[in-house]
């Protein structure tokens, strides 16, 4: 059977809007390149989506994010473990959001430990998600003060609210990649849509169109599973609103681009070629940065959670690498050959990516559709994997 058929078959049903599926080789060889489907659901006539179609990427930034920051450790101007207070003041004077009194107003607690660039890199220093379940107490801190949650221009104004817990002693999926991003910017002077043209995507070869700001132009539109049905779509006209009104680069979920060049960028640590980052520091990136009380409140965030993106299974074997989930146990429940130590993550309109080095593989899955952990999508997501290591096990 063609390999296309079952995603053609999700787009003509109505469970998909579009999909580009990208995999590659250690040596730099193909295993899948295509993409299917029209750029909007909105147009009467739609162009297709193709290499150059403009993707909301959402939290695929993050990778981008954190080899940036990886890149300033390695020049020597900042360490994993130095303390980042005095370049993000705003983040490192906020408290620890521990409940509320009677009355709801919040009981803030001083924070005892330093926040790191290793916290923020592996969303273990205490700043969450206001959308996500573990972001409720953040939502309460807004209503008692009347303000709206995820709202402002900046990372300083949208992100700067309590912390969930003192720093190295949780995790919750958040904010710490955006005020990483903040740091890099603070560190070299430049924009982070600057720093990432200069230093990322250019030592990549990549098209030169990656952009925190694009325009309407040739960016392929948003869709939503409507409420009527599960085979029902309908276009979001504003795109993701996670990053409406915002006036500055988000590393944590700003980032728009081409499918390809990030491809590109997972196959750079694949292959460990030190375009981007010297081999032991790309090594260090598939290898677990998390406390044990770190570990083990994440475990116990991916289990039965709705918002991850992605193909997880119940199991112990989770860390959080640099960059994306750590999969530490081969094999881990997935009916394919994953290999040990597979790096992996995802963005909210049903992208994912993972980088195999075991078997010398990495592969990008894009759709524009929310919300997040779509049913259809994930079954589309683990279809996208089984026929990668089936072709990279048949052709090779």
């Amino acid at each position: 059977m063609d390999h296309t058929q079952p995603f053609e078959s999700a787009i003509s049903g109505g469970i998909l809007p579009c999909v580009a599926l990208l995999a590659r080789r250690l040596d730099n060889s193909d295993v899948l390149s295509t993409y299917l489907g029209p750029k909007s659901i909105a147009a009467a006539d739609p162009d297709p989506i193709d290499a150059n179609t403009i993707f909301t990427l959402a939290s695929i930034t993050k990778l981008a994010t954190t080899v940036a920051a990886l890149q300033l450790v390695e020049r020597g101007l900042i360490q994993l473990d130095d303390d980042v207070a005095e370049l993000l003041p705003v983040l490192c004077r906020q408290k620890i959001v521990s409940g509320f009194d009677d009355q709801g107003q919040p009981v803030l607690q001083d924070r005892k430990n330093p926040i790191t660039l290793r916290h923020l890199l592996t969303h273990s220093s205490g700043a969450g998600y206001t959308f996500l379940d573990a972001g409720e107490k953040l939502r309460q801190y807004h209503r008692f003060h009347g303000t709206p949650p995820n709202h402002g221009p900046t990372v300083e104004s949208r992100f700067g609210v309590p912390l969930l817990y003192q720093p190295g002693e949780g995790w919750a999926y958040g904010a710490g990649i955006d005020w990483a991003g903040r740091l890099v910017e603070q560190l070299s002077g430049q924009s982070l849509e600057d720093y990432f043209a200069q230093h990322i995507w250019k030592p990549l070869g990549a098209s030169g169109t990656f952009t925190f700001f694009p325009g309407a132009q040739g960016l392929a539109g948003m869709a939503s599973r409507a409420r009527e049905g599960p085979d029902k779509l309908t276009p979001v006209p504003g795109g993701l609103d996670l990053n409406a009104g915002v006036e500055a680069c988000f590393g944590g979920q700003g980032g728009h681009g081409r499918a390809d060049d990030v491809l590109k960028l997972l196959h750079s640590l694949l292959a460990n070629d030190g375009r981007l980052l010297r081999p032991q520091t790309a090594d260090a990136m598939f290898r677990g940065q998390l406390s044990p009380a770190s570990k083990a409140a994440l475990k116990q965030s991916l289990e039965g959670s709705a918002w991850a993106v992605g193909d997880y299974y119940p199991g112990d074997e989770y860390d959080w690498g640099l960059g994306g989930l750590l999969i530490e146990k081969a094999g881990h429940g997935a009916p394919y050959a994953r290999g040990a130590n597979t790096l992996t993550w995802s963005g909210a309109p049903n992208l994912f990516w993972f980088i195999d080095r075991a078997n010398g593989l990495c592969g990008l899955f894009v759709t524009q559709l929310l919300p997040p952990g779509d049913a259809g999508a994930t079954d589309a997501i683990r279809e996208f994997q089984k026929v990668a290591y089936q072709k990279n096990k048949t052709q090779h």
